[in-house]
């Protein structure tokens, strides 16, 4: 199994557009991959945890269409976005991923 983790604090003044938004984008995302999961947390950050089965499936959807909206979401909504793949910070930034 292949897990990414994005963590991201949301911006107040968007929180309620960043929720709506990912509402809408779980039915999406969620078909090409095992889990989508998104945890507020008690400090008021945000984690998003994808689960895909295997290598494959990560390397063949995280960068297509839907994944893409679901990235570009995040970077216009958030600050401080970490993404992890298997618990390494592969990038601080989600227009490089």
């Amino acid at each position: 199994m292949e897990t990414v983790t994005i963590s991201a604090s949301i911006n107040k003044n968007k929180e309620t557009e960043f929720f709506q938004t990912m509402e809408s984008l779980k039915a999406l995302v969620k078909s090409y991959c095992n889990d989508f999961e998104i945890i507020k947390k008690e400090d008021g950050n945000t984690m998003i945890k994808i689960i895909f089965n295997r290598k494959e499936e990560l390397e063949n959807n995280f960068n297509n269409k839907e994944f893409n909206i679901l990235k570009g979401t995040i970077n216009s909504l958030c600050d401080n976005v970490v993404i992890n793949i298997n618990g390494i910070n592969v990038n601080s930034s989600l227009s490089r991923v």
